[in-house]
């Protein structure tokens, strides 16, 4: 069964899988579960690219090696990838911006529909035209396990969420629990990659989650 949230479109034989790191790699596929989820992702993870259309955006993946970038423009009925480089100039290039227009002119004439489902049909149709609708293991080659430990930590975000705000706590009394800052709360609950699981099942014990209900709130679904 596919994770929920929007399907991810991908144009075949030229949106390709980067060779990420481990670490890398996990962090984008966090990434692209936000977009996928509509989770709001901003600076430094996310930055509009009006230059290409107003509804895309470009992840910000930063490996060993490379500063990596993923376009992205999120429609109604999917999240569409329009490109993944590794960024070796400061401004993007114009074969880039151009490339990444063509396909999603591509996208939209081969969809032929507004913001209707992804229908069986509609997928069917997007497939004979060269497109793949997938999801972000199939992207990016996660592992079971690294794919796991993505929802998890989503998971985990959203619970804590929830949680504190049934306690009726704000973000500055967690932080205060915590000895962190609300800026770090926020993080948590934003399902930001850079926050460890550790400090979301600590943030979980801290509001009086027992182990009971921690393990009910990892039972339960990203949505």
């Amino acid at each position: 069964m596919n994770p929920p949230g929007k399907p991810l479109v991908w144009l075949r034989g030229e949106i390709k899988t980067p060779p990420f790191t481990p670490e890398s790699r996990v962090e984008a596929g966090h990434l692209l579960r936000l977009a996928q989820l509509g989770w709001k992702l901003n600076m430094p993870h996310s930055r509009p690219m009006p230059a290409i259309e107003p509804r895309c955006h470009e992840l910000r993946i930063k490996d060993v090696r490379n500063d990596w970038r993923i376009v992205y423009r999120i429609d109604a009925d999917a999240v569409v990838i329009a490109d993944i480089f590794a960024k070796t100039t400061r401004r993007t290039p114009d074969r880039t911006i151009a490339d990444c227009r063509r396909r999603l002119r591509m996208y939209d004439e081969a969809k032929q529909e507004g913001a209707s489902p992804m229908k069986k049909d509609k997928k069917a149709r997007l497939e004979r035209a060269g497109w793949k609708v997938g999801t972000v293991r199939e992207l990016l080659g996660l592992s079971k396990a690294e794919e796991a430990l993505v929802e998890l930590k989503l998971i985990l975000s959203r619970g804590l969420r929830e949680r504190r705000a049934r306690r009726r706590l704000t973000q500055a009394q967690l932080a205060r629990l915590l000895n962190s800052s609300q800026s770090r709360v926020a993080k948590m609950e934003a399902g930001d990659p850079s926050v460890s699981l550790d400090l979301l099942i600590r943030s979980l014990l801290a509001i009086g989650t027992t182990q009971r209900e921690l393990a009910q709130v990892i039972a339960h679904k990203t949505k």
